[in-house]
């Protein structure tokens, strides 16, 4: 697919152009503003692009309105019917489009059992919690078969658990359908969980383009190796045994950049060891709960950050002042150019 630019003047979507894969989950990331759900609405026709051209299994979209696209679209705030019980909910647009009255009866049911909600037909969508009108909202998007789902934001307004939850039920449900999903997100660990491919966009370009694996292992420069997850960086000059920082102190990193570059290491990647490469002090030490983060200055470097999981509980013979060593693993080394 690929898209222009929308708008008057204003360049939301900068020359972007993707290719989505069929029955895939497939993530927009990125912070507010930077274009992800203005490319969420062009796909579903809310808006029209002012240059390039948008296809839906090789179906030309340009000008046609969003009830003539195979897509559905679930927004943040469900827009759910409260005034109508569950299954007139579910059952709505097929009864707009005509169906008859045992097709849409059998599809409310089948939806139902597909979210895990077969008794809540019969209720008022308003006397729902917040996750169950979550799934009725999917159930509802899902009962024509479109081709493509789109959820903007869709788990934003829920709690922590019931979000985590919810991330786990629409990858099965998008394995299940075998539907091609598009989610739009702000949330990095949530693209990570369910997506096959993410775009990491910024300002209305997208940067990068790959599994989940892909952006977090191999970053293709620092704005998404710091966008993504939490990322030490270290400035440094390459030379043939490695890259050398304005300590002094040199890292085994591989790369063919010449001069100055920029490292990345993602603190879980690296510990605290006698034998380590870097040398620093300890300025404050943060529990949670699975692992310690140990906050670290390192002379020339500035703030480094040490994670590891509390296997043996989270007891440390280290304290806020502390002189210790960081081993750098060679292959935790993301060389990025300067």
């Amino acid at each position: 697919m690929e898209f222009g630019t929308p708008g008057q003047g204003l360049k939301a979507l900068d020359d972007v152009s993707l290719d989505i894969r069929a029955n895939e989950f497939f993530t927009l990331l990125g912070p507010s503003g930077c274009g992800k759900t203005t490319l969420l609405r062009l796909i579903a026709g809310f808006e029209q692009p002012t240059s390039g051209s948008i296809r839906l299994y090789g179906e030309e979209m340009q000008g046609l309105p969003p009830f003539r696209r195979p897509v559905n679209t679930v927004f943040q705030s469900y827009a759910l019917f409260p005034h109508m019980t569950v299954a007139q909910n579910i059952g709505f647009g097929l009864e707009m489009q005509g169906k008859p009255k045992s097709e849409i009866d059998a599809t409310v049911k089948a939806m139902l059992e597909l979210v895990r909600l077969p008794e809540v037909g019969s209720r008022r969508a308003d006397q729902l919690s917040g996750g169950q009108q979550q799934r009725i909202a999917l159930a509802r998007a899902l009962a024509s078969r479109p081709k493509v789902l789109l959820l903007d934001e869709s788990l934003s307004a829920l709690d922590l658990k019931l979000r985590k939850e919810m991330q786990i039920e629409l990858k099965r449900l998008q394995h299940e359908t075998g539907i091609t999903f598009i989610f739009v997100t702000h949330d990095q660990e949530e693209a990570l969980t369910m997506s096959d491919r993410i775009a990491v966009m910024s300002k209305g370009k997208v940067l990068q383009i790959g599994s989940p694996t892909e952006i977090y292992e191999t970053p293709v420069n620092r704005w998404v190796a710091d966008f993504i997850g939490e990322t030490n960086f270290l400035e440094g000059t390459a030379h043939p045994n490695g890259v050398q920082l304005a300590d002094g102190q040199v890292l085994s990193a591989s790369t063919t950049l010449p001069g100055k570059v920029t490292l990345a290491v993602r603190p879980e990647r690296t510990e605290l060891a006698h034998d380590g490469e870097l040398e620093g002090v300890v300025e404050n030490i943060v529990y949670v709960g699975t692992d310690t983060v140990y906050h670290l200055n390192i002379a020339g470097t500035g703030g480094f950050r040490v994670r590891q999981q509390n296997r043996d509980g989270a007891h440390t013979p280290h304290a806020p002042g502390s002189r210790v060593r960081v081993r750098v693993p060679g292959n935790a080394i993301r060389v990025l150019a300067e």
